[in-house]
């Protein structure tokens, strides 16, 4: 029984009203005082009726009492309305866990629908450094949920390889093979040393700086993999230059009248009021392209095969771009709210609590590579998404190598570990299905079942805030639930009804952190 859907329907109908669904609003308290679920539907239609919010919810609670399901309606100031599900419900919910497996969690919101998500893109002229490492586990997180809800997902990189940086890239690499200073070159970095040494000076300077960002490329993608993630999708700006689409975008948007000729060059200049004084260069006055222009052509790739999310994800530094790609989007003929972007804030390395300097320019930036090999894959993803991608991170370094309770990805694989070593000592593991459930009323019982329960929730959630980072915090929350129980609920050993009822919660709960481990894409273990 999915709960909060039946619960939204329910409270639609008892409204009296042609309500959408969706406009229903069901939070779940902190305090369990105030209820499984609360909702402000009667603050928000009161006037509808010409009653107060108190008089609205009374209505409506009324019309709720006789639901099969409901435990106790409350009515509290302003015009809430707390809703108890009876304790019945919630131990049935066990076995649907059991039953669905895998699937626990997902949902079919999504079916016959594509999204593209865009994400990492890193600067091609240097290693994947962590700044633009972060949006990595962000954006394979989102896709592993809309994957999850039944879209057709596909996961794309997009690689600058052109330009006047690949011209001062190879600039550097030819001079430092030739023996001149370091210090004294446009990209500082010791990885110069090393793609002079593999490259030399073959070349002239773009020649040589364009297989460099290919080099430099592999190895992105290499951390990428490292990381646990892999792109379905690599798109090269060249690509879109040398085939012709841009230009054949820039035709397209001149006729339709958002091009216009300024100082000897074509600039894109909408209409829209945020964007009239802020127009844009796409044909320089020497007849090239600029990064815009070949990105315009990147974007009508994303939307012209009628993909229902579009999704970039972009470091904050970016922020400028976002009102002129949403302007190209709409002059081009899309839905832009079909169109997302996420803004990733900086990161910032702590180890014994000092500050780790970063500095890409002088060549003492932290890749993403060094921070793999000092922590894992599963810290630097959990880590990362522990945090709002509007919120920048103080990344505690001796933290995330700690090995207890302290480190909240450490907490949350141990539940799981605990739960698989009990599960390996019972005996009636195989036999969850017969288990009696209406034997787990303990609050420590009934407060981890419902902690299980609001994973498909928090899937459904995601896939429309398109905010990841929840995950974590759920994670903790329902290892922390398990954790409480452990302590309180003896299993092995315990009266045989009641053991195989707690094994099968035990199965539903290794289930549940099972999937949500795998939608962030961090390892599940088994012991540790």
């Amino acid at each position: 029984m999915n709960i909060r859907k039946n619960l939204k329907a329910d409270i639609a109908l008892a409204v009296d009203q042609q309500t959408e669904h969706a406009t229903v609003q069901l939070s779940r308290p902190s305090d369990p005082k105030n209820g499984d679920y609360s909702t402000n539907i009667a603050m928000q239609i009161s006037h509808k009726f010409k009653q107060s919010p108190m008089e609205a919810a009374k209505k409506i609670t009324d019309n709720m009492q006789k639901l099969p399901y409901i435990e106790k309606l409350e009515v509290k100031e302003p015009g809430f309305i707390n809703l108890f599900v009876k304790e019945t419900v919630w131990q049935e919910t066990v076995k649907e866990v059991l039953k669905e497996g895998e699937k626990f969690g997902s949902n079919g919101l999504g079916s016959g629908r594509s999204a593209r998500v865009e994400f990492v893109s890193a600067n091609p002229t240097g290693p994947l450094h962590f700044g633009n490492a972060r949006g990595g586990p962000i954006g394979d997180t989102l896709a592993s949920v809309l994957t999850f809800c039944g879209y057709e997902v596909i996961r794309e990189y997009f690689h600058n390889d052109i330009g006047v940086q690949v011209d001062k890239l190879g600039e550097s690499i030819v001079n430092v093979s030739q023996g001149r200073a370091l210090e004294e070159q446009e990209y500082k970095g010791e990885y110069i040393r090393d793609l002079a040494a593999e490259i030399g000076n073959d070349g002239d300077s773009y020649e040589v700086g364009k297989k460099a960002v290919g080099l430099l490329l592999a190895q992105a993608l290499k951390t990428c993999k490292k990381m646990g993630i892999e792109f379905d999708q690599i798109y090269k700006e060249s690509e879109f230059l040398n085939g012709g689409d841009t230009k054949q975008e820039i035709d397209h948007l001149t006729e339709k009248g958002f091009i216009k000729e300024k100082d000897g060059a074509l600039w894109f200049a909408p209409s829209d009021e945020f964007l009239k004084d802020r127009e844009t260069v796409v044909v320089k006055s020497n007849g090239s392209f600029t990064y815009f222009a070949n990105d315009i052509a990147y974007h009508d790739e994303k939307f012209k095969n009628k993909s229902a999310l579009v999704i970039d994800i972009f470091g904050s530094n970016h922020h400028g771009h976002v009102p002129r790609l949403q302007a190209a989007i709409s002059a081009l003929g899309y839905d832009v709210s079909r169109f997302h972007i996420i803004l990733y804030q900086w990161v910032r390395f702590k180890r014994g609590g000092e500050v780790v300097k970063m500095s890409k320019r002088a060549g003492t930036f932290i890749t993403a590579e060094e921070v793999l090999d000092e922590i894992g894959r599963d810290a630097v993803r959990f880590f990362i998404l522990m945090h709002d991608a509007n919120s920048p991170i103080d990344f505690d370094l001796d933290l995330a190598r700690d090995k207890s309770s302290k480190n909240p990805v450490y907490y949350v694989q141990y539940a799981h570990a605990r739960i698989a070593s009990i599960l390996a000592k019972s005996e009636v593991g195989g036999r969850k299905s017969e288990a009696n459930c209406n034997l787990l009323s303990t609050n420590y019982e009934v407060n981890l079942i419902k902690q299980i329960s609001y994973l498909p929730e928090l899937v459904e959630d995601i896939s429309m805030s398109l905010n990841p980072h929840h995950l974590t915090s759920y994670a903790v929350s329902l290892a922390d639930a398990f954790h409480k129980f452990y302590e309180n609920c003896q299993v092995i050993g315990e009266e045989k009804s009641l053991m195989e009822a707690r094994v099968a919660l035990l199965n539903a709960t290794k289930t549940a952190l099972a999937n949500t481990l795998a939608l962030l894409g961090v390892s599940a273990p088994q012991n540790m």
